[in-house]
C-alpha cells in the first residue's frame, strides 16, 4: 500500500533562498523528484529567520518569502495552499501542496498586529519561538513563561485560524498556551521525552494536553531527538509513535520530519520519499491502515480544519 503524505515541518524553502537553489535541485531532502514518487504530497515550509544573524529576521523573511513566491510561479507542480480543501484540490490536479509557516515569530517582529499581513502572505502555522527567548516568551533552552504580548499573539493567531506551534517553546510557555487556547495547538516537529530525554521533546503530560485540545504532535526525524546515542533507525520512530499511541494519541500523531533543517537522518532515510519506510514498518507490525493514514496525512488535514483554516482566496 502507498500513502498520501503531509509533513508538518521542513526548512527547505529558506535553504532554497540561502543557497539560491530550487525545487528540482537534488541536493535537498525535499525535491520535485522525491515528491513525484509519492501518491500525493503536501508540506508546511517553515521560515526560521532567527539563527542566522547576517540580516535582521524580518528582512530575511521578506527576501526569502519573495524568493519562495517566485519559485511557486516557476514550478507548475507546486501549489500554495491556505487550507485543507486547497491541499486536496492540489492533489486532485497532481500537484504538491505548499503551506507557509514561521519558525520563530521574529519574522514579523513578534507583533500580533502583523498577523493579518502574515495570513495574506500565506502563513498558516507559527512556531512561537526558536531556541532563543523572544518578546512572546521563553524557549526550551532559556525557560520563562508567556508574556502578555505572547498571550495577545496566541489569541490573535487562533482567531485568524493560524496553527499555534509549541515545538521549541519552554515548558512554562507550553502550559501558558494551553491555559488560554480555545482551539487546537500543535507540536510540528517534536518527539517523546519519555523515550529520548531531550528538552525539545514532549513530556507525557504535555502530549495529553495537546490531545485534549484536539491538536497533534508530529514526529521529528532528527536522530538526537529519537535516541540517546543518536544512532537512530526507523525502529526508533516506531517507538515514539507507539508511545504516543499508548497515551491515547493514536489520532493525534503526524510527521514533521524537519527535512533540510537537520544535520543527519535515521539510517536508510534520505528524504520525503523515504517517509514511506515508517508507514510500511508500522503496517508490518499490524497497525491498521486507518491509523497509518492518520499519521501520514489525515490528522494534519483534520486538525488544521478544526483550527479554523482559511483558504488563500479568502485570507483576511
Amino acid at each position: 500500500m502507498t500513502w498520501n503524505y503531509f509533513d508538518a515541518h521542513c526548512d527547505t524553502a529558506l535553504e532554497w533562498w540561502n543557497q539560491q537553489r530550487h525545487w528540482d535541485d537534488a541536493a535537498f531532502h525535499v525535491t520535485r523528484k522525491r515528491a513525484k514518487i509519492l501518491p500525493h504530497y503536501a508540506q508546511f515550509f517553515a521560515f526560521c529567520t532567527v539563527w542566522q544573524k547576517t540580516l535582521p529576521a524580518e528582512e530575511q523573511f521578506t527576501r526569502a518569502a519573495a524568493y519562495f513566491a517566485e519559485e511557486l510561479t516557476r514550478c507548475e507542480d507546486l501549489r500554495l495552499c491556505g487550507d485543507p480543501v486547497e491541499v486536496l484540490a492540489a492533489w486532485e490536479a497532481n500537484k504538491a501542496g505548499a503551506v507557509m509557516a514561521l519558525e520563530g515569530a521574529e519574522a514579523i517582529g513578534c507583533d500580533p498586529g502583523r498577523l493579518d499581513e502574515a495570513v495574506q502572505t500565506g502563513v498558516r502555522l507559527i512556531t512561537l519561538t526558536w531556541n532563543e527567548a523572544n518578546a512572546l516568551g521563553g524557549s526550551n533552552l532559556t525557560g520563562g513563561g508567556l508574556t502578555q504580548q505572547g498571550r495577545d499573539f496566541v489569541r490573535r493567531c487562533q482567531k485568524l485560524g493560524i496553527l499555534v506551534d509549541v515545538s521549541h517553546v519552554s515548558d512554562e510557555v507550553f502550559y501558558d498556551v494551553c491555559e488560554i487556547a480555545e482551539k487546537p495547538i500543535v507540536a510540528s516537529h517534536s518527539n517523546c521525552r519519555a523515550i529520548c530525554g531531550h528538552p525539545r521533546n514532549l513530556t507525557d503530560d504535555q502530549f495529553r494536553c495537546i490531545v485534549s485540545l484536539g491538536g497533534f504532535a508530529a514526529l521529528n526525524f532528527y536522530p538526537e531527538f529519537l535516541c540517546e546515542d543518536g544512532a537512530a533507525s526507523v525502529d526508533d520512530l516506531v517507538r515514539h509513535y507507539e508511545h504516543f499511541c499508548d497515551l491515547g494519541g493514536e489520532h493525534a500523531v503526524a510527521v514533521g520530519a524537519d527535512w533540510d533543517g537537520v544535520e543527519s537522518l535515521p539510517a536508510d532515510i534520505g528524504g520525503v520519499d523515504d517517509a514511506e519506510k515508517l508507514f510500511s514498518a508500522l503496517a508490518s507490525r499490524g497497525v491498521p491502515d486507518k491509523a497509518i493514514c492518520d499519521l501520514a496525512s489525515e490528522t494534519i488535514l483534520r486538525v488544521w480544519q478544526n483550527a479554523g483554516a482559511r483558504p488563500m482566496k479568502k485570507a483576511v
